[in-house]
């Protein structure tokens, strides 16, 4: 048995999430990297459960929306199923970036007390989560995000630095 510490965990979890990203067209690679690197800011000044409701509003789903939906649809966009992002790049990037950090935040969160594996962070943040958790799932996210920017940058395609 391997034991594996929290941030290899994490790193891990970083990569195999880029890996899915870098499979995608271009200008998929291009917005996630660009969103990847801008989170851990727009978190830290916005707060986690805002930063991921913009997330959502970016995909333009128009339901009561949670992870699960976005899954379901990132699942039928691969498919060439009919989905609701509409083939739109920034959608679907924001989609990768939304699910691949509420994945995780679910399965590293798991108290006992409602954040599970399948449950919305989010919702879970609104619904049931104290300061302290909420706390903890911001340093969880933002850990995270350190590990996919660092790939994203090293994978994926970017956009052209304008030079002065």
């Amino acid at each position: 048995m391997i034991f594996q510490t929290l941030e290899q965990k994490r790193a891990r979890f970083a990569y195999e999430s880029v890996s899915k990203v870098k499979e995608e067209k271009s200008e998929i690679q291009k917005k996630y990297s660009s969103y990847v690197k801008s989170s851990p800011v727009m978190i830290l000044s916005n707060g986690l459960a805002n930063t991921l409701a913009f997330y959502l509003s970016k995909m333009k789903l128009k339901d009561d929306t949670d992870y699960k939906i976005v899954l379901r649809e990132l699942e039928n966009y691969k498919n060439n199923q009919p989905n609701k992002f509409e083939n739109k790049s920034d959608r679907i990037a924001y989609a990768y970036l939304y699910t691949h950090i509420s994945v995780w935040l679910a399965k590293k969160s798991n108290d006992g007390k409602g954040l599970t594996e399948g449950y919305d962070p989010l919702k879970y943040i609104i619904e049931k989560a104290d300061v302290f958790k909420v706390m903890q799932l911001t340093q969880e996210a933002t850990a995270l995000l350190n590990w996919m920017k660092r790939f994203a940058d090293a994978m994926l395609e970017k956009e052209k630095e304008v030079e002065y």
